[in-house]
């Protein structure tokens, strides 16, 4: 009678809680059904996916673990390796299917959900904690965050978790967890970098402040970047050396209009549904809020978002290609900003009113899209799925024609890093990138009207003189064919 008297009792509290978070599930289910709906079409399956997901393969199959992540688009240093590693538990899960990327993208973005939401509870307000989370959930492009594995998109769950300890009592543990995760967040995007910066001004700048303090700080953040620093250590800071030598060689070339395009852009995408009019109106009531606003209860809130203001402002005017998503962090603290300022300005339904009307209209900005055919920068009707079934037909031809590559003629990405990993996964080894010249086909990916002997292309001009050997038609206008080199007599 104890035993079940007891798992009564914890029946009934357990129900508590969900009934007292009932609203919250609502918003998290929201959020789920967004990101998972046709997830193997909207997901972004493209040529950094398919070199990171070769990385991770081998992390899986070989246990060849590696202390660098991708290449940056903007400069020849490299990312950390922490976005890696998160995708290694799924893709070992799932057997190496590339969907294990998205959906290891879904995990944490619905994540970063919860850990949104318990963040402006605990701070703020029930309100503006629902609030908070159903904007993250509605979001145009943090939905896309949430379907598509990429390095900035996992970042605002350490953004999150970080803001989460700098609202916290400052206390020895919570900062060296503040340098903690903006370590990690530093290893999974150097854009993060920023936001190291916001806490370290703030922390040496607030009453209270002391070295011992600030060295747990440090210590958290040493902690956070392990594998580069030993990367670094092993070769000369060679990362190191390449990321002072790209900031040195910055100038402020970009006008103050085309800056001020950039934040705008960034506001739109980010909390305003993808509308530049919306984006503006949003960074002037944020600015309006942030000087009329005034409780003990958002101190924290005013210095971490006027100190991610200047930051940014000055990295805006020394990094000529700051683009909107380098911004994140001021982003991701807007989500949080602007239900919570709302309230105290419009006191009632009021403000719950307003957020609500940014939160609907965002929702409508994101509806649309879920009925595309093909994820974020991907070329029309060339999906994870196109893709799964082009490595396959590959995979079972190349039995017959050894020797062979694989190259897309859909869009710049024409390595096809994508369908390269898909036609390992069914058992064909394409030859390396560099030997299109000595193989004896090549598969491409085409637009059944390219004329294909009059491309230039390098991965299709090695080749020459070919014939086309083969041909399939994969729907959505958009063919395979293999390439077979005419060999002299």
């Amino acid at each position: 009678m104890a035993r079940l008297h007891e798992t009564l009792r914890r029946t009934g509290k357990l129900k508590r809680i969900f009934w007292s978070h009932r609203l919250f599930l609502a918003v998290l289910a929201l959020a789920i059904a967004l990101r998972l709906y046709r997830l193997d079409q909207l997901t972004t399956f493209g040529g950094d996916q398919g070199q990171d997901f070769l990385v991770v393969r081998d992390m899986v199959l070989y246990q060849k673990w590696t202390l660098l992540g991708i290449k940056t688009s903007v400069a020849p240093f490299f990312q950390g390796p922490l976005y890696l590693y998160i995708l290694y538990p799924f893709f070992a899960l799932l057997r190496l299917q590339p969907i294990a990327g998205a959906i290891a993208a879904v995990t944490i973005s619905t994540t970063t959900a919860v850990f949104l939401y318990i963040t402006v509870r605990r701070f703020f307000s029930q309100n503006a904690a629902l609030l908070s989370a159903l904007l993250f959930a509605t979001s145009p492009q943090l939905v896309m965050y949430g379907n598509t594995p990429l390095y900035q998109n996992f970042l605002p769950l350490f953004l999150v978790a970080s803001f989460y300890f700098f609202f916290a009592t400052p206390n020895i543990i919570t900062i060296f967890f503040l340098g903690l995760f903006a370590g990690l967040g530093m290893e999974l995007h150097w854009l993060n970098i920023s936001l190291a910066l916001v806490f370290f001004t703030t922390l040496v700048l607030s009453k209270g402040s002391t070295v011992k303090k600030t060295l747990f700080f440090i210590a958290g953040i040493i902690f956070g970047v392990i594998p580069t620093l030993l990367f670094e250590i092993r070769h000369q800071f060679l990362n190191t050396h390449l990321f002072w030598q790209y900031f040195q060689s910055q100038n402020a070339a970009e006008r103050s209009v085309s800056i001020l395009s950039t934040w705008i852009k960034g506001a739109a995408i980010f909390l305003g549904g993808d509308s530049l009019i919306v984006g503006k109106l949003i960074l002037i009531s944020t600015l309006f809020a942030f000087f009329i606003t005034h409780s003990k209860k958002s101190t924290k809130l005013h210095q971490l978002v006027g100190t991610l203001f200047i930051i940014l402002g000055i990295f805006s005017f020394k990094m000529s290609v700051l683009e909107p998503h380098y911004m994140l962090p001021l982003w991701v603290a807007l989500l949080i900003a602007l239900p919570v300022w709302l309230m105290q300005i419009f006191q009632g339904k009021l403000g719950i009113g307003i957020m609500l009307l940014i939160i609907v209209f965002n929702l409508f900005s994101s509806a649309p899209k879920l009925n595309q055919n093909h994820g974020y920068t991907m070329p029309e009707g060339w999906t994870l799925r196109k893709i799964q079934m082009a490595g396959a037909l590959i995979a079972s031809d190349a039995q017959k024609h050894p020797r062979f590559n694989v190259a897309s003629l859909l869009d710049g990405e024409t390595r096809a890093y994508a369908l390269r990993y898909t036609t390992l996964l069914y058992g064909a080894t394409p030859d390396r990138v560099e030997k299109y010249p000595e193989d004896n086909s090549v598969y491409v990916v085409a637009r059944p009207d390219t004329q294909l002997h009059s491309i230039k292309t390098w991965e299709v001009t090695a080749l020459q003189p070919f014939s086309i050997g083969a041909r399939w038609d994969l729907g959505e206008n958009v063919m395979l064919y293999r390439l077979d080199k005419i060999h002299s007599p």
